[in-house]
């Protein structure tokens, strides 16, 4: 297989939460689908680069069966020793052209994953992607493909113009982008106020700045090209799928529009679900879409049914507020004293009494606020009291290599500093407190307090870092 751009340029892997089988399942269960258990699902990922997202997944699911298929042969290497690194044995790769697996000869799998492909390549790989993707979706499966939208594309692609008119007359893929960036970090300087232009050019300006390797795969590739919505409804339909929704919490609340707004837009679509989300990404100013599809053959609910998530497990993210309405602050209040752990609805009912139905719209306003995740099998996370925490294996390499770091529940987070970056890599299973902390004074290195270790690894369970100990 001839070389590609990422065997030249390494594209930062990362774990993406949106993908998690979990988050994937909970949406799905929530629009009226049936999903198979994540912790002993089949998952492929298309696109997986280096592996990150794929090898995240399979070490909190190490019963589950992870593929990842790439075009890119280095890439695939790395991803096959960061699981042998890690403990991640149920995670595979191969290298492969999409092209060649519209016939399903990998099997079926219950989760695809295709995250930062589809609005990056050729029109015949995007057909050929959502025609993999449902050949090898099994029954009950979803499949979640991420692409880059209108309307927020069209300004995006005023400075890929821009960028492409910059570099003009470099040859080079690398300078060419170190070019673009190094515009892009003036541009961003030189912003001359902070009125609505302002303030969108420089939202645009910081997220184009920051990576050359960025730019070289994404804004100033050849096959860039940002899509409507009812575009890629239509071509998934082509290919015998249906949307299901987005795989973002805060994107599936029916009233993140002013009151009347929602009511307007149903009325303005006639009832048709696709012109209503292509509508609502115009009011929105969509940029970006982690967009979930099942088998056309499947019935979806037009919108979550809340008396389903009785079904699923809740998890604290962020404390109550002062305006946060009494049910929303009593279902926080009843997740904070359970926390970390992920707690069932009918535990949390019976901890706070009064409507059920009441209690399920307090925690779909507060997942909406980012305030609660939804579970459905939530991966198993370590014990904070536990005589010798352990950080997943997979969490200390990230952290001992950069600046940022995945969780179990495949969320990234950044590393703020050398201490932080110590810690994480100290609590490896064969530490007690006394040991860890011993280790974090050594050298006249900042140490922390007994009791802010106790509290930081609460935290740490809190978020996804803390697992639970392996034999072997």
């Amino acid at each position: 297989m001839p070389p590609t751009p990422y065997d030249e340029f390494p594209y930062e892997s990362l774990p993406y939460e949106e993908t998690h089988p979990d988050r994937i399942a909970a949406i799905a269960v929530l629009h009226g689908l049936e999903p198979p258990r994540p912790s002993t699902a089949r998952v492929l990922e298309l696109g997986c680069g280096s592996g990150a997202n794929a090898v995240a997944t399979a070490y909190a699911y190490p019963h589950a069966r992870v593929v990842g298929i790439d075009l890119a042969e280095t890439a695939i290497a790395e991803a096959s020793a960061l699981a042998a690194e890690v403990g991640a044995p149920n995670a595979t790769f191969a290298a492969a052209d999409l092209a060649e697996l519209a016939d399903g000869r990998l099997g079926e799998f219950d989760y695809v994953v295709a995250h930062g492909v589809y609005a990056w390549v050729p029109p015949a790989t995007r057909e050929a992607l959502l025609e993999a993707a449902r050949a090898h979706l099994s029954e009950h499966g979803v499949a979640y493909v991420s692409f880059n939208s209108q309307p927020g594309g069209h300004f995006r692609r005023a400075l890929r113009d821009l960028a492409l008119w910059w570099v003009r007359d470099v040859a080079d893929e690398g300078e060419r982008a170190e070019r673009a960036r190094a515009l892009f970090d003036e541009l961003y300087d030189l912003r001359a106020s902070d009125d609505p232009y302002g303030s969108l050019l420089g939202r645009e300006l910081d997220a184009l700045r920051k990576s050359a390797t960025y730019l070289i795969h994404d804004l100033l590739s050849d096959h860039w090209r940002p899509v409507w919505f009812h575009e890629f409804a239509a071509a998934a339909a082509r290919h015998g799928l249906r949307y299901v929704a987005e795989s973002r919490f805060e994107r599936l609340r029916d009233g993140h529009w002013p009151d009347g707004v929602e009511a307007r837009l149903d009325a303005l679509a006639g009832g048709d679900r696709i012109a209503r989300t292509q509508l609502g990404d115009v009011l929105g100013f969509e940029r970006f879409r982690a967009t979930l599809v099942c088998h056309a053959r499947r019935d979806v609910a037009d919108r979550p049914d809340l008396t389903r998530i009785e079904r699923l497990r809740l998890r604290i993210q962020a404390p109550p507020r002062e305006e946060d309405p009494e049910p929303v602050r009593a279902a926080l209040a009843a997740l904070l004293e359970r926390a970390p752990r992920p707690v069932p609805f009918a535990e949390l009912h019976a901890a706070t009494g009064g409507d059920a139905g009441a209690l399920a719209r307090a925690l779909y306003d507060a997942a909406y606020r980012g305030q609660v995740a939804m579970h459905l099998d939530p991966p198993e996370i370590g014990d904070p009291r536990a005589e010798r925490p352990l950080v997943s294996a997979f969490a200390r390499r990230q952290a001992a290599r950069g600046g940022v770091t995945g969780t179990l529940y495949n969320r990234s987070i950044g590393v703020s500093g050398e201490t932080e970056r110590r810690l994480l890599t100290l609590l490896d299973g064969t530490r007690d407190r006394d040991e860890v902390l011993a280790a974090l004074g050594a050298d006249g290195r900042p140490a922390l307090t007994r009791d802010a270790l106790d509290a930081t690894l609460v935290d740490l369970a809190g978020v996804g870092l803390l697992a639970p100990a392996r034999d072997g």
